[in-house]
């Protein structure tokens, strides 16, 4: 019954903590966009504030109790103030969709609390975890036994919620990654104007289809997976027609900023998802420039914050060498190629919602003379990605190129598909199926 009552608890305290500092009347407000921002847009991007707050204290060797009691404390202080201000709305609809929201988060907390086990990558990001859970010195990171280099803001958000857990079990700590997954679910369809009925289907349909327990099992994917969710759905707010908003232009990214503290893989994503967000806007070159100066200096700070401050960096695989040798070999490259070729299609088959963005991409060509330009952002981007995940298998030698296939291939892939959603979205839109 403890158990139960902690798990309760545990879900109160992210929607307390994850309520401060944003409100949907002050992000309409300092956006300069008139109702526009919901409640849950206000909920997800608080989250992303918390990120970046535990990023700048995960430098600081502050202890991470002290830290949880400061930020609760204000939270329930800027709830009591600005309660009025979070636009609830207490209709028949939002209760149902509230009740939802409730039913999905604790099933899926208690399926984990029921089948507690960490999966083979879990057990090195949980070393990483118990850094910061003991309160050792960031620098500490570099000692780790298995792929020390590896970004530490997954497993500091781990090792945070476990610390102040009420009965500290491991498993608290990865309650996170399941509410910000449901909540970046429940952002990506209340973006569009659907009945309720709809919404229901929409929202159960897509968890039944992306839930992966062994993702939830000690892996980091889904940080990315759900990060770029949300990326997605403020990009699509981007006017690349027109005159942008700048101002939603660097929220986009800085959420896709936030993927490179993760994982290795997302300093690429962030790089090619940021990079063509900038290409397609309809600014001056001068403007243009200078974003991309701007994305420069933040992988240059990552570069700096590990490289001096933790003591380590660098990416576990850099054997691109790998490639021009073995050109060489035809027999062998032409077997790396149909093997990377047929480990995609079976990741896709293995993770549907890729086969609903493939499907999607083929209506939409179809059925649009002319694609708008965030369609081919996202297709841009889809190729760039796909082509990065082929060069990077290519790279890798002869006698492991198939296990990374067969171990890594199809976790890459997941974690990139949520970004690809729109597309979905805008397949539906041409059939008549949704609408504004």
């Amino acid at each position: 019954m403890i158990e139960i009552l902690s798990i309760i608890s545990q879900f109160l305290v992210f929607l307390i903590i994850f309520s401060f500092p944003l409100t949907p009347q002050i992000l309409n407000n300092s956006l300069k966009l008139k109702k526009t921002f919901t409640l849950i847009d206000a909920h997800s991007l608080n989250i992303f504030f918390f990120l970046y707050i535990c990023l700048l204290f995960s430098f600081t060797n502050i202890d991470i109790k002290i830290f949880f009691k400061i930020y609760f404390a204000i939270s329930v202080l800027f709830l009591f103030f600005n309660f009025k201000k979070l636009d609830l709305k207490f209709n028949n609809s939002n209760l149902f969709s509230f009740f939802l929201f409730l039913l999905l988060i604790f099933s899926i907390f208690f399926y984990i609390a029921q089948n507690l086990k960490l999966e083979q990558d879990g057990h090195f990001w949980l070393e990483k975890a118990l850094i910061f859970f003991n309160g050792d010195h960031i620098s500490s990171l570099k000692d780790v036994s298995t792929n020390a280099e590896y970004p530490h803001l997954g497993s500091y958000i781990w090792a945070f919620f476990w610390k102040n857990s009420f009965l500290e079990l491991e498993y608290f700590g990865r309650y996170f990654q399941i509410y910000f997954y449901i909540i970046a679910i429940f952002l990506i369809v209340n973006n569009f104007n659907l009945n309720i009925n709809l919404k229901i289907f929409s929202i159960l349909f897509i968890v039944l289809i992306t839930f992966e327990p062994y993702l939830f099992a000690g892996y980091q994917e889904y940080l990315i997976f759900i990060s770029l969710i949300i990326a997605s759905k403020y990009m699509s707010m981007i006017d690349f027609k027109n005159k942008a908003n700048l101002k939603i232009v660097f929220l986009t990214l800085f959420i896709l900023y936030i993927t490179c503290w993760f994982k290795d893989e997302g300093v690429v994503y962030f790089i090619i998802f940021s990079t063509l967000i900038i290409l397609f806007l309809n600014k001056s070159l001068t403007t243009k420039f200078n974003f991309l100066l701007f994305i420069l200096l933040l992988l240059l700070l990552q570069y700096y914050l590990q490289k001096y401050v933790i003591g380590i960096h660098g990416f576990p695989h850099n054997n691109l060498s790998t490639i021009i040798t073995e050109l060489f070999n035809i027999k062998l490259f032409l077997n790396k190629i149909f093997d990377i070729f047929l480990g995609m299609l079976i990741s896709f088959i293995k993770y549907p919602l890729w086969l609903l963005i493939l499907f999607s991409i083929f209506l939409s060509l179809i059925f649009n003379k002319k694609l708008e330009k965030l369609n081919k952002l996202l297709l841009y981007g889809l190729i760039l990605n796909l082509g990065f995940i082929f060069i990077l298998f290519l790279s890798f030698g002869q006698e492991s190129y198939q296990w990374y296939i067969k171990v890594t291939l199809d976790r890459l892939l997941f974690q990139t598909s949520g970004f690809y959603i729109l597309l979905i979205v805008f397949a539906l839109k041409n059939l008549k199926i949704i609408y504004k």
